[in-house]
């Protein structure tokens, strides 16, 4: 594979800005070629729904910004949208958990639950952050504007806290059935890149 496609695969899958240092460690490959091969990147991606992107010194994939009307006037839809009872109980869970992959919601809920996450997100309601002891999975966390909506000044102060928390541990520590996660029949919003690692 050309090293201007591995550059598109590790950013696509990263899902978030890299510096060139980080780059040329992840392609064990020289800052000047790394460097032309971002280049030859940038100029395929020219006219297309998805860029390249560049700040000072990091780089990130992108949507295009002639695709701006057309994305703000969809994430102006889903903000209008009333949360659904699959939503609700995804954000139950991020917020007894207070941290979380996507992989656990999805063994809680027992369904995929990719479109109900990128919604929360889209709404402010939950981040994102990689986890530092694994850093191909995302953990989703409650924002402070959450906290801030249902009038609470920390996950202390939610109802039921410690018997909650403790049935997600017995769940999370219950043998693990082999049952295929089914796809979710609601709330399903624009699709977006989405790397490998937050699908985890």
């Amino acid at each position: 594979m050309k090293l201007d496609n591995q550059i598109e695969a590790i950013l696509f899958w990263k899902g978030e800005p890299m510096t060139l240092p980080e780059l040329c460690r992840a392609l064990k490959a020289p800052s000047h070629e790394v460097k032309k091969a971002l280049d030859i990147l940038k100029e395929s991606l020219k006219g297309r729904g998805i860029g390249l992107i560049q700040t000072e010194d990091e780089y990130a994939l992108a949507t295009a910004p002639e695709a701006h009307e057309l994305l703000e006037r969809l994430r102006k839809e889903e903000l209008s949208r009333d949360l659904g009872k699959a939503a609700l109980e995804t954000l139950s869970i991020v917020l007894y958990k207070g941290q979380v992959s996507r992989r656990d919601i999805e063994y809680i809920r027992g369904v995929n639950s990719t479109a109900i996450l990128r919604s929360l997100l889209i709404r402010g309601l939950v981040e994102r952050k990689q986890n530092e002891s694994d850093e191909r999975v995302f953990l989703y966390h409650p924002t402070v504007e959450l906290m801030s909506l249902l009038g609470i000044a920390s996950a202390d102060e939610l109802p039921e806290l410690i018997s909650v928390r403790a049935e997600l541990e017995a769940l999370k520590a219950s043998p693990l059935v082999e049952t295929p996660v089914v796809e979710e029949d609601e709330e399903k919003t624009l699709d977006e890149p989405l790397s490998e690692a937050e699908q985890e």
